[in-house]
């Protein structure tokens, strides 16, 4: 298990003034990072009895650390979590309590929502209670006055990620009126095709509209006041079908044309791509990201032709996917469909630890909550 010390700082190499004005010599660089390694406090490691990488801030992998062979798959995806995952979120964390899509990236909201349903998935674990705290202050502080939360920090106008800063608080009770403001924001805003010369245009073009989906459902948008998209209205109705939000007026309307909307946005084979079917006749290719999220959204209607054709293709889409990011996602859908796959566990970790590419903070979330063997980071809902 973890021992509890610090958090870990981001490894930055702190190197000479003289660095501003001209190039160093190897001394002075071998000095400061000698410096910077004396300076800096060790990162929080278990310790175990057989090798396996960890991966730091930077997201390359500078050691080998012993660790306990687990037992069965489910022991393999959870030490993976403790000595690979967790280190990395914590040691990525900025000064401001968010998190950046990158370590030492500009705190984003939507990083920050995804790293605490993450930590929260992993349980009431010490050394990570303060980032928690830390992560959502700063969602507080990024509120708008009108409740939502903003896409970018100097954007003053709110998006969709309000849907998963209201998803990453709900259960908190010290931040429970932030998520009303949100929930409420998030119920009234409406896409670009609810509005009157939307409407108008439709009905000039006819037979001519480049895509054949029905018009009468609608969800939500990537930007305010443009057209409805798979993924923001799958996080929207993830978190509208909590328990919190079945209370607030009209709710069960929206959810309603929500649903609708997904489903009549569904390739033919199953999946779902990030907007529509088909256009200018072609069909369109579904995609495991968009099509694990939409699978989320309506998992309350597991028996429903269109969901389990939608597994179907996941399963059959998953092994030709080499990217840690698809392979997190797709085994998120599958675990909360009673599809749990051991070889999908074993192939994400082996993705994550043969990356060349860093990692990105919300990746390493995603496959935080895939490993950690919980599924407590999915609302609890009126519906069940």
């Amino acid at each position: 298990m973890w021992e509890t010390c610090p958090q870990p700082r981001r490894n930055r190499l702190h190197l000479p003034v003289s660095s501003t004005c001209g190039s160093l010599n190897q001394l002075e660089i071998q000095e400061a990072e000698e410096q910077n390694r004396e300076a800096s406090p060790r990162p929080v490691v278990p310790t175990h009895k057989c090798c396996c990488d960890i991966w730091d801030s930077s997201g390359r992998k500078p050691a080998r650390l012993p660790l306990e062979k687990p037992k069965s798959h489910e022991d393999a995806n959870k030490a993976f979590v403790q000595r690979v995952c967790l280190p990395f979120l914590l040691s990525s964390q900025n000064n401001d309590g968010g998190w950046g899509f990158r370590s030492d990236a500009r705190s984003r909201v939507e990083a920050t929502a995804w790293v605490l349903l993450a930590l929260r998935a992993c349980g009431s674990v010490a050394a990570i209670s303060e980032p928690v705290a830390g992560g959502f202050r700063f969602l507080q502080v990024s509120q708008l006055p009108d409740g939502a939360w903003p896409a970018s920090p100097d954007s003053p106008q709110g998006s969709w990620t309000t849907s998963l800063a209201c998803w990453a608080s709900l259960g908190v009770a010290e931040y429970s009126s932030i998520v009303d403001r949100g929930l409420t924001w998030l119920c009234a805003d409406k896409p670009g095709e609810t509005r009157l010369w939307w409407r108008l245009l439709r009905r000039l073009l006819g037979a001519h509209r480049v895509s054949k989906q029905k018009v009468s459902c609608y969800g939500w948008s990537w930007t305010p006041g443009t057209a409805s998209w798979v993924e923001p209205t799958s996080y929207a109705v993830i978190v509208l079908g909590s328990a919190k939000a079945s209370r607030l007026p009209a709710v069960a309307r929206r959810m309603k044309l929500a649903e609708a909307m997904l489903y009549d946005r569904m390739c033919d084979g199953g999946g779902w791509n990030c907007g529509n079917p088909m256009v200018y006749g072609v069909p369109g290719e579904p995609q495991v990201g968009t099509t694990a999220w939409a699978l989320l959204a309506l998992r309350h209607y597991v028996d429903r032709p269109e969901n389990q054709l939608s597994v179907q293709w996941l399963e059959q889409a998953w092994p030709k996917m080499p990217s840690p990011a698809s392979l997190a996602l797709a085994h998120l859908a599958l675990d909360a469909y009673g599809r749990e796959n051991a070889d999908l566990g074993l192939a994400l970790r082996k993705a994550l630890e043969a990356s060349e590419t860093p990692w990105d903070v919300p990746t390493a979330a995603w496959a935080t909550l895939a490993l950690c063997g919980s599924r407590n980071w999915l609302p609890s809902s009126s519906m069940q």
